[in-house]
């Protein structure tokens, strides 16, 4: 076409945050109706060939069209991107400052970055043809492998690429030449995936619905009139641990999916997943996909597909999930929204909750954010009415919460981390033959090692950190960087023999002890250690549920909304690490994860038991902890939040810098603080110090950072914006560019 614009702007993915102008190839037609903004187009780049997303057509360019390169090829006819997940991604970019590039590639799946087409290759098939049967074998007696595959046939009525794999190597040239003969009829069928890896073909029969309580009725009719208002809202589900949170999703659900609408279904952590895949396929009769990180790029491709095409009803994943495409999508749920794992905390750092909820809003559709104990930003939000607010304060067994008392280790022994309160109370719950859960999250056996003579700790040389002792493989582990050695029975430092004791517990001492003092229980250890190969964690968890254990030992995995009937009593070990954590986020993480495993005990017929092992049992937060009184707690936090100008009264973006050389982080952030500084102070931006990292070294590196605060959203954006676009051009900074790396984080989660 005459009037076609021949130049196309295009976003690469690099960490640059531009895009790049192209002519499209020679010959290349754009037919009447086609629109080729979100569409993938393979451009050169360098000395590279990049698979890139073409972001506008356009007449004109700001470089003479002679000196721009040509696209190699346009893959698609039109955008990967539904229009409301385009207009999200372009956000994204915007707000949170990362590379265009950047995050449409993120947004896709790997074989789609990589090229392939959108929709999966189909799997082939074959099968005996009235000919094959009935024609005499003797006639392939020239063709031995010709034969040997006939007769693999008369064994299995119909063969897939995967029946060949012990056959020779020539078996696709065996099988085409069979097809040619007409004794074998090849059949091509859509891809699918199997049950635990996505998609669910078949649908199940669904169980009886259990009966709502009037809270949850209460809750379901209200989210019930925003999906009949056909627009977005938001609303934020606080609900008690054990309050029923699911079932209302699930009752909210079922009326969209009666509509043929899709649901997103978000959830913080994979160990999540199987437990839910479950409760969905029990309670739904529609396919299910699921994407987390621990399926392989086929699987994933496929569930973006069948997602994209409407064939998937219910998209369950983690936080990359959200950028799922959808045909037609009609509701969002993010369970545990106040959990930190839905924040990257690398490359593009987004916060999946915040973009869902701007998804929502584009695509016009409801968001539920659903926690016992939500976020402070989602609980103000909430309290103002920004948010419409919906409230379970009882468990739905109508079971009382569980009672809470405090172990003061002032005064009592501890011996491996347990005191005598504590092991009394795990014998009394096993004597009752109920499950306990002990809460400890620290890994390892000793959290360092110390030597008796001469006072020195082991160290890792590449980070400020302890080295881990891990007895059982009798090594020592950095969990901030990996590194790891032998553990010698000798110091390093002074050579003393036998020298070496460990000093604090983690998981395993605690496992080894629990082992000596009840013999008889069945002890079940859950934290990364024990959960290494895929498949272990679902396995370990399930055994729990089965009570196929006694005691339940472990970290953070065991806080995250998992339903053990069986549980009735939470033990919870070295409860006061945040209480005064230089994080200003760390009190409200403590109180969420003490709620949230405290919410594992009792959730049946009985009332359960936590007790707490503090060294503060005096101080206030224990205070609200003991009357469940999140909303107590919350409120304390606003009044400080707010006088202290913190989020979510303010707004952060944290400027990190690492190098090998000490001095260069510093260096790049002092130079960046006096480019920030002054250029937006009148609109309220303040730009701080640059300082070591809490953390200064790590995996070799030294960190820095800077923090940038504002009372508004919109002056930090602009004013970081500003300074982005102008660095790349500075003479000081290109000369650090090569020992320094750096990135922005707008909204951190924490400032380490």
């Amino acid at each position: 076409m005459a009037d076609t614009p021949s130049i196309i702007g295009v976003a690469v993915p690099v960490p640059l945050r531009q895009t790049f102008d192209f002519v499209l190839p020679k010959g290349f037609t754009l037919g009447a109706d086609a629109d080729l903004v979100g569409a993938r187009v393979k451009v050169p780049f360098g000395n590279r060939r990049l698979i890139g997303i073409i972001t506008e057509l356009k007449d004109h360019s700001d470089y003479p069209k002679e000196s721009l390169k040509e696209a190699i090829e346009v893959l698609d006819n039109e955008s990967v991107f539904e229009p409301s997940l385009w207009i999200t991604l372009k956000w994204l970019a915007s707000y949170y400052l990362a590379p265009i590039g950047e995050v449409l590639d993120a947004a896709m799946p790997a074989k789609i970055r990589q090229g392939e087409e959108q929709n999966p290759p189909p799997i082939r098939s074959w099968r005996l043809s009235e000919k094959g049967r009935s024609s005499p074998i003797e006639d392939l007696a020239r063709a031995p492998l010709q034969l040997a595959i006939v007769r693999r046939f008369m064994k299995n009525t119909i063969l897939s690429p995967a029946d060949f794999k012990d056959e020779s190597k020539s078996w696709r040239q065996a099988i085409t030449a069979l097809v040619e003969k007409g004794w074998v009829v090849e059949n091509s069928e859509p891809p699918r995936l199997s049950i635990g890896e996505g998609l669910v073909n078949e649908g199940l029969p669904m169980t009886q619905v259990l009966e709502l309580n009037l809270e949850q009725k209460s809750a379901v009719e209200s989210m019930l009139q925003r999906l009949d208002d056909n627009n977005f809202s938001c609303t934020l589900l606080h609900g008690v641990t054990g309050s029923g949170k699911t079932e209302v999703y699930f009752s909210t659900m079922q009326t969209v999916l009666d509509q043929n609408k899709q649901v997103l279904f978000l959830v913080p952590e994979i160990g999540l997943t199987p437990q839910l895949i479950k409760r969905i396929q029990d309670r739904f009769s529609v396919p299910l996909v699921t994407l987390h990180s621990g399926m392989n790029d086929k699987q994933r491709h496929l569930a973006w597909w069948h997602a994209k095409q409407g064939e998937a009803s219910i998209v369950l994943g983690t936080r990359s999930a959200v950028f799922t495409s959808f045909k037609d999508l009609g509701l969002i749920v993010v369970d545990e929204e106040h959990d930190v794992s839905f924040k990257q905390q690398d490359k593009v750092r987004y916060q999946a909750r915040d973009v869902a909820i701007y998804r929502a809003k584009q695509a016009g559709v409801p968001i539920i954010l659903g926690s016992a104990t939500p976020s402070l930003e989602s609980f103000v939000n909430a309290d103002s009415g920004r948010y419409h607010s919906l409230r379970l304060v009882k468990r739905a067994t109508n079971v009382a919460l569980p009672t809470v008392e405090l172990f003061d280790m002032k005064v009592l022994p501890s011996n491996d981390g347990l005191s005598p309160a504590m092991v009394a109370a795990v014998k009394s719950t096993l004597e009752n033959s109920k499950q306990v859960i002990l809460f400890l999250n620290r890994r390892g056996f000793a959290p360092v090692m110390y030597c008796k003579e001469c006072s020195a700790t082991t160290d890792c040389h590449r980070c400020d950190s302890h080295l881990t002792y891990h007895q059982r493989i009798n090594r020592l582990r950095c969990h901030h960087c990996g590194y790891e050695s032998v553990a010698k029975n000798h110091c390093l430092s002074c050579n003393a023999k036998d020298s070496l004791v460990g000093v604090g517990e983690g998981t395993q001492r605690v496992e080894e002890s629990l082992k000596q003092i009840f013999p008889a229980a069945r002890v079940l250890r859950i934290d990364r250690d024990s959960t290494r190969r895929k498949g272990e964690l679902e396995e370990l968890l399930e055994q729990a549920r089965r009570g196929d254990a006694d005691i339940l030992l472990g970290t953070q995995l065991l806080t995250k909304g998992h339903d053990f009937p069986e549980v009735d009593m939470v033990g919870i070990l070295g409860a006061d690490q945040g209480l005064y954590s230089s994080d200003f986020r760390a009190a409200e993480s403590l109180f969420q994860q003490i709620l949230q495993v405290a919410g594992r005990a009792g959730r049946r017929s009985t009332v359960g038991r936590v007790f707490i092992q503090t060294v503060f049992p005096e101080h206030p937060f224990y205070e609200r902890v003991i009357n469940h009184d999140f909303d107590g707690f919350a409120q304390e936090l606003m009044h400080e939040r707010h006088r202290a100008s913190y989020p979510p009264f303010a707004f952060f973006a944290l400027i990190r810098a690492e190098s090998p050389h000490q001095a260069k982080a510093l260096q790049f952030l002092r130079l960046a603080k006096s480019q920030l500084q002054g250029r937006d102070a009148r609109d309220g931006v303040t730009v701080m110090d640059a300082v070591p990292a809490p953390m200064e070294q790590r995996a070799g590196k030294y960190r820095a950072q800077l923090l940038i605060s504002a009372k508004q959203r919109s002056p930090l954006n602009a004013c970081l914006s500003s300074w982005l676009s102008q660095i790349k051009d500075n003479e000081a900074v290109r000369k650090l560019s090569s020992s320094v790396r750096w990135s922005v984080d707008v909204d951190p989660v924490d400032l380490f």
